[in-house]
């Protein structure tokens, strides 16, 4: 499972005196996951709380909003990171035409958990792509802290591999403080299975939030950047 997923860039500098203060407490609160929500996005918002549990998830086509939304970051190219940080684009959703989709046996591992779905899919006039939805989930005194959909083809976790290959061995600084403060919020995981599948589905599950938490650090990075520019 550690195979399906891959835990931002400034904005423009001409861009930067179009911007509101209005639409800037709106791109703080998408961040926060605070106000300045549309129906839409509260739409989204309540079909990932009940994904979380619901039995139907790979079946029904009440969250096919999210796998579309999922689909269309996944395809927005650019920094993988920053696809990972913002918010489900705005706009028309491509149609989908989802075969094959059967359920892939949920992890669960306090205070992680995290459940997925093979299928094809095959969005407006896209060639159809086989792959995962995956949804994951982070609790935290009784509530979920973190949530996340999203979409990996076949293709992009073949490509996932070889990056993450040549990042190893290149190395990582373990130093950052980012990093630190990502990894000490997302604790380390006590897998009581000796099932290398499911251990390695441990490591990959808090991988994944770890990679969420650097890059929503990275887009606060860029939101204080373009304050600054603004009210210069």
């Amino acid at each position: 499972m550690a195979g399906l997923f891959r835990l931002f860039s400034s904005r423009a500098k001409a861009r930067l005196p179009a911007l509101s203060l209005g639409r800037l407490s709106c791109v703080a609160s998408v961040l926060a996951l605070a106000a300045c929500a549309t129906p839409e996005q509260k739409t989204y918002d309540m079909a990932l709380a009940d994904a979380r549990t619901d039995p139907n998830l790979c079946q029904s086509i009440r969250y096919y909003p999210l796998l579309a939304q999922a689909w269309q970051k996944a395809h927005m190219g650019g920094d993988a990171d920053m696809q990972d940080a913002s918010a489900p684009p705005v706009g028309s959703l491509p149609h989908l035409k989802v075969t094959a989709s059967t359920a892939v046996p949920d992890v669960s591992f306090p205070p992680y958990s995290q459940r997925a779905c093979r299928m094809t899919v095959q969005a407006g006039d896209h060639a159809p792509e086989t792959g995962f939805m995956t949804v994951a989930y982070f609790m935290h005194n009784g509530k979920v802290d973190t949530s996340l959909v999203k979409w990996n083809s076949d293709t992009e976790v073949s490509k996932y591999y070889d990056e993450l290959k040549a990042k190893i061995s290149s190395g990582v600084d373990m130093n950052n403080p980012t990093l630190k403060a990502c990894m000490t919020h997302y604790p380390a995981l006590q897998v009581n299975s000796t099932d290398p599948a499911m251990q390695q589905a441990a490591v990959g599950l808090r991988a994944l939030l770890i990679r969420h938490c650097l890059a929503d650090h990275a887009a606060l990075k860029n939101l204080y950047s373009d304050m600054y520019f603004i009210h210069r």
